[in-house]
Formats: C-alpha cells, structure tokens, sequence
C-alpha cells in the first residue's frame, strides 16, 4: 500500500517517500484497530492517503502534520461506520425477552401510549426519525423546519419519554447501559 503512493509519484524525494511509508504502518494499526477487517483497514488507508494528497496543499502548519493526518484518518473511519450503519428503519416492536430467555417487561404498550401523548411538534421528529429510519435533515426538510430545530425536537422527545417510562417503572442496568430489568411503578400497565 505504501509503496504504491510513494512509487506513484516519481518525483517525490527519498525522505519524503519514507516518510508516507511510516506514515502507512502506524495508520495501518491505527485503522485496523478501528475496524472488522483487514480489507476494510486497507481499504480505508487509501482512502486516506488520497485525502491527505488532496488536502496537503491546505496544510498551514507543517510542524503539526501528524496530528493533521491522524485527524483526516479519524474522520475517514467515521465516515466509513456512518455509510455501514444499517439502512433499515428501527424495528417499533420490542422484544418481550431477553437473549438469556428470561422473562423481561414488555414496555411495547407503555411506550406506544406515551408516543401519543408527546406533543405532535415533538412526536412526529422522532417518529420519523428513530423508528422510520429518516435522516435528520431529511426530517427537517419533510416538516420545513431547520436542522437544527429538528434535532432539538428530536432530543427533547426523546427526555420526554425518557421522564415518562421513568415514572412508569424503576429501571436496572448492566454495567454497559442495557437494561436488564424493569418493575412497574404503581399504576403502569407495562
């Protein structure tokens, strides 16, 4: 990989050419640590070699050049898991179990109700975008509103159903934020 893009200039000096050599072995580790595959990893080290070529003209402060490249690999990588995310919408049913197949509460019912309660001004944002799957500016465009109008209704939203489900029911999580359990709260028919 390297020696393509040093041998694909010719004019580019000895000391420049082993520069983006070591430049590709730490980016190489840096992306695969990053990433599920080796061809990915490779894959991406082009793609940021081709911006790094692009954008080496822009480069104000030599002095700062690594930095510079480890940001234009870091953005290449999350531009990479932004175009692999599923394109499918989020599937509205909640499962009733969990993997370990014990018996988990069943917030399906409560969540609907408290969905419809939410002003429409906040419901339909999130509707669109959580569980339909739209982009956020695509939301935005579909209820002429701006963007950024839309993500704070998006946000706001989600806080209310958020304070909703926690008066609902007392909630248990694992170490990492999944829920592991939850118990009703007086009258909730979760």
């Amino acid at each position: 990989m390297s020696t393509t893009f040093a041998t694909a200039a010719p004019d580019v000096e000895p000391a420049v050419a082993g520069l983006w050599r070591e430049l590709a072995t730490l980016l190489r580790r840096f992306i695969r640590a990053r990433t599920s595959t080796a061809a990915d990893s490779d894959d991406l080290l082009q793609e940021v070699f081709v911006r790094i070529q692009k954008r080496l003209p822009h480069l104000r402060d030599p002095a700062k050049l690594q930095g510079w490249v480890y940001r234009i690999a870091r953005n290449t990588i999350i531009d990479h898991h932004r175009k692999r995310r599923p394109e499918s919408p989020l599937d509205f049913e909640i499962a009733a179990d969990d993997p370990a197949g014990q018996s988990a509460v069943d917030l399906t019912p409560a969540l609907r109700r408290f969905l419809a309660a939410l002003p429409a001004a906040y419901r339909e944002p999130l509707v669109r975008h959580a569980f339909q799957g739209e982009a956020l500016p695509e939301v935005a465009a579909a209820l002429r509103l701006s963007l950024t109008a839309t993500k704070s209704r998006v946000r706001r939203a989600r806080l209310l159903l958020r304070e909703m489900l926690d008066r609902c029911c007392r909630f248990e999580f694992d170490r990492r934020g999944r829920m592991i359990n939850a118990t009703p709260r007086g009258e909730c028919d979760c």
